[in-house]
Parts: structure tokens; sequence; C-alpha cells
């Protein structure tokens, strides 16, 4: 037992060493020199509709983002799948039972398939379809910034989604987002032209900043609203990071929170009492 241990623990340094040496090879793990940055200044905003206007229209389709765009707003937020014949659509979950009524996982399903049903909203069948990336990229790439939440499976899908954007000429307009952290260091590896943002950046996850080599820092740390606090805030500012800081799940109960502690950019559940512009 005592040598299994052992024999664990010189694995788990190796790896760390590994990492420290590929960490130092990359510049280390200070300070990067990344600009980007959306809302422009203190006192300006910049708000991402969450998969399009839902109010009235389902989730991730045309006519929501349609509105979004009616509504003026700078930013767009959408999901991405990919179907059993590896075309990227705009879709939220892992199967189609709450938004098509199909209990089967799109990743099963062909592109064809999954644009025969209609969209549902609160479980009524709209007139809605399922739009494809390739779509949404056609008639939409001048009107956001288009913030992909890439719901994928490996990084031969990063390899596809990063040609799609490459190929239609948008990697300005558009920003790759992931829980994945794995996927971030990938992308930033690979294609440091594409801007990515790592999602799940709540307070108490500080640390993993620490964590990431200096030349593969993504362009933007993503979180939980209800997970923004004075500690988290007080961070980003010393860091400089403030601007490169995006919330989700932000609504007209915590929108003014949001801005009282500094938070500027914003992907928007509720649109009612919230002026886009």
């Amino acid at each position: 037992m005592k040598s299994i241990i052992k024999l664990l623990l010189l694995f788990l340094l190796l790896v760390i060493a590994a990492y420290l040496i590929v960490a130092l090879l990359l510049g280390g793990f200070g300070r990067n020199t990344v600009s980007f940055r959306l809302a422009k200044g203190n006192d300006s905003l910049f708000l991402f509709a969450h998969r399009g206007l839902v109010t009235q229209f389902p989730e991730n389709s045309w006519e929501a983002i349609e509105a979004a765009k009616q509504r003026q707003f700078k930013g767009l937020e959408v999901d991405i799948r990919k179907t059993s014949d590896n075309q990227f659509v705009l879709f939220h979950d892992e199967d189609g039972r709450r938004l098509l009524g199909k209990n089967k996982k799109i990743a099963a399903m062909t592109l064809a398939e999954v644009l025969s049903y209609r969209l549902q909203k609160d479980g009524v069948p709209t007139q809605s379809g399922v739009l494809t990336l390739q779509e949404l990229f056609t008639d939409y790439h001048d009107d956001f910034t288009i913030y992909l939440d890439m719901k994928l499976g490996d990084f031969g899908d990063i390899d596809q989604l990063v040609h799609l954007i490459q190929t239609n000429h948008v990697s300005e307009s558009v920003i790759v987002a992931s829980v994945s952290f794995l996927a971030i260091l990938y992308i930033e590896y690979k294609y440091p032209e594409i801007r990515t943002s790592m999602e799940g950046f709540n307070s108490g996850n500080e640390w993993v900043w620490y964590l990431i080599p200096r030349d593969l820092k993504p362009e933007l740390l993503s979180g939980f609203a209800s997970k923004v606090d004075k500690k988290h805030m007080d961070w980003l500012k010393k860091k400089d990071l403030l601007n490169r800081r995006v919330v989700y799940g932000a609504d007209s109960t915590n929108f003014q929170t949001m801005i009282d502690l500094g938070i500027r950019n914003m992907i928007i559940d509720s649109f009612d009492s919230l002026n886009s512009k």
C-alpha cells in the first residue's frame, strides 16, 4: 500500500514538474499584455442578449436573435453543439426533450433531423426552427460581438469550429467560451488569434488565474453574477482585470447591483426593465 502511495506521489510530482516546465517555456505565470476589452470606459456597458431575446421567442432562434438586434444589443450569447454529421447548431441542451419534444441527444441526430423539428417555448411548439452556426455567421456577423458557449466534445471539434470561424472571417467579432480549462489553453496555444472566455470564474476561484501560463491567458473571464462579491471585485481591480470580467445570470433583479459593484460586461437573462443601448 505504501509503495502504491509513493508511486502516485511521484507521478503527481512529475506531472506538476512537467506543467511548470511547459509554463516557463510559454512565458511563465506573470501578467500577459492582452488589451482586449468590451466596455470602453468606466461609464459604459456591454450587454449580451442571453440566447437572444427569449421573453417572447424560443432561445437561440432566429426570431430571438432578430429581436435582440432590434433592441440594439451589442453582444449576443448563443450555445453551440454538433450533430452526428459534424454540423454546428445553436442549441443549449444535450438532448431535444425540452426544446424539440424529442428524447434524443443532439449528437446522435443528423442536421436534417434536427432541422425537421420545431422549437418549443415553455412546452408549446412554435414556428421557429433550429439555426446553424453558419447561418448565424452569414446573417449577423456585422451586428453583434458573438459569444459562443461551446458545448463540444474534444479538440477535434474545436479545430473544426475554429476553421469555420476563420473561413467566415469573423475572428474579430467572435468570443469562444468554455468551462474547460484545457479547451481554453488549447485554443490560446494553437489559435492565439481567437478570443476566448474562461467560464466558471467565480469568487473563490481566483487561484486558477495563477495556474494559467502568461501567454495562454484568456481574453475574458466569465462567471455567475450571484458569485460576485466585494472581495472578488477588489482582486479584479488589483490585477487590472475588471474590464475583462463578464457575468452571466444578470437580470432586472441584480442589474443595478452589478453596476454598483463595477461590473460592466453582462450576459442578460431578463430584458423588461433594461436599456440595452
